[in-house]
């Protein structure tokens, strides 16, 4: 399949390089790579639906090049790290009257909706299939794309904190060390460069999460006007999650989202045996094993969170924990 996906990468003309609404450093980080590769042989475009890039991410190269809008004609389309096609905020009906879909992901969620799917979902990222991709057909990569690929693993493991981390995740982040990314210079990019409005919805997280089920479930309500208050952006909210999560009690912690549409984006994460995947999934989301999110439209987030609590509550025999 790493063959096949090349072959078909390669042949294109005019190709489109797609990454998921609200991007993250995983989807942008493949999307740029390819893009750093491709762009002298063929006709290449970066398209993201969303109209604000995020900031945090502006230090990777390229992020100036990535466009809202479709380029006139493409012949193939390079979706990267989306489980659902409806995460590009595209059309996939359209899109598949004028081009070839290739589905490169690492999400056990992944729906296969591509012409051509390279989904490895034991993958600690999107990037890792990216890499493996290009090393076995011989590809060799700039230091532009061996940087993208490491910054988009470190950001989507938190680090090498979680995900499907093993002894080949690390030897092919030594490799892209070998091909010229600067570990130190994308930590501080990633990990040091916090803006004070984000460390303002730091604290107020802090001080308005609630602890639910003995202790083991950590809950946090973030609405509009709490990111007005502390100047937040709607990506400040990346990771926000993770302080919930990471107090010794919480096997799980979820974050409800108010969007400025006044639906609700919901991210879960887990740190034991919860596989929170299966229950974005009921909700029409999708994710990981320890970290997935779904939206909703119902009005109110309070029956949001107790629908999850529900879930919660089952997880002793389908969602395979052992604590309830």
């Amino acid at each position: 399949m790493f063959e096949a996906a090349w072959k078909a990468i390669q042949k294109a003309r005019n190709i489109l390089f797609v990454s998921h609404v609200n991007p993250d450093c995983d989807t942008l980080g493949c999307s740029f790579a390819l893009y750093d590769i491709l762009q002298k042989t063929n006709n290449s475009y970066l398209f993201n639906a969303t109209q604000n890039f995020p900031r945090r991410l502006q230090f990777l190269p390229y992020s100036d090049e990535i466009r809202s809008f479709l380029p006139a004609k493409f012949d193939t389309v390079v979706v990267c790290d989306c489980a659902r096609f409806d995460r590009t905020g595209l059309d996939i009906t359209a899109i598949r009257n004028e081009a070839e879909i290739i589905n490169i992901d690492h999400h056990l969620t992944n729906s296969n909706f591509g012409d051509i799917n390279l989904v490895i979902s034991p993958h600690a990222s999107a990037c890792m299939v990216v890499y493996e991709m290009l090393k076995k057909n011989g590809v060799k990569l700039t230091p532009k794309a061996a940087s993208c690929l490491y910054a988009g693993t470190v950001d989507d493991t938190g680090f090498f904190a979680y995900g499907a981390m093993d002894a080949s995740t690390f030897s092919n982040m030594s490799e892209l060390v070998s091909l010229g990314a600067d570990p130190i210079s994308i930590s501080k990019q990633l990990k040091q460069s916090v803006p004070l409005a984000r460390f303002r919805l730091k604290e107020y997280v802090s001080k308005s999460f609630d602890l639910l089920r003995n202790g083991m479930v950590g809950l946090v309500f973030i609405y509009q006007e709490d990111l007005k208050r502390t100047g937040a952006k709607r990506e400040d909210t990346e990771d926000i999650i993770n302080l919930v999560r990471d107090l010794v009690s919480v096997e799980m912690a979820v974050m409800i989202l108010e969007e400025e549409d006044g639906s609700f984006k919901i991210s879960l994460r887990s740190k034991n045996s919860l596989d929170v995947s299966k229950i974005a999934l009921k909700f029409g989301g999708g994710g990981h094993f320890g970290a997935a999110g779904f939206e909703s439209s119902m009005m109110y987030a309070e029956d949001i969170a107790q629908m999850i609590l529900n879930e919660f509550d089952k997880g002793i025999k389908e969602y395979g924990t052992q604590k309830q």
